[in-house]
């Protein structure tokens, strides 16, 4: 699907109905927080003799909201579920979940623009 095609789907459909799936590989660090891990380059060879002894992925570190979503994101739950998990997770706190649509909205957009995640419905 090219630019245009995506554009036009995404002015046709709700946020709430799309499945956001990871297509980067991702660690927890010792608070429980995610950090997704980016490869450099696709080739590995290639990536070894560019770089070296120098690390061959890039390392995003999410808050702890961010680490929430991403963990919560299975390939299967559209982000209307996600929402509704969250707000079940964080219903004693308050400031989390005051504007959490309007947050998970931008989230996700954001990890799409940047080509973190995508969504099953354009895949297919």
């Amino acid at each position: 699907m090219n630019f245009f095609e995506r554009r036009r789907f995404f002015k046709k459909t709700n946020l709430l109905d799309l499945t956001p799936v990871r297509l980067h590989e991702y660690e927890e660090d010792e608070t429980g927080k995610v950090v997704i891990l980016v490869k450099k380059f696709k080739d590995v060879r290639f990536s070894l003799f560019v770089l070296g002894r120098h690390s061959p992925v890039i390392r995003i570190r999410l808050d702890e909201i961010g680490s929430e979503v991403w963990k919560a994101m299975d390939g299967v739950s559209n982000v209307a579920t996600l929402l509704d998990r969250l707000n079940t997770q964080w219903n004693e706190i308050p400031e989390k979940t005051s504007g959490l649509e309007k947050r998970l909205a931008g989230f996700l957009s954001i990890m799409y623009d940047n080509r973190y995640i995508s969504f099953r419905e354009i895949i297919t």
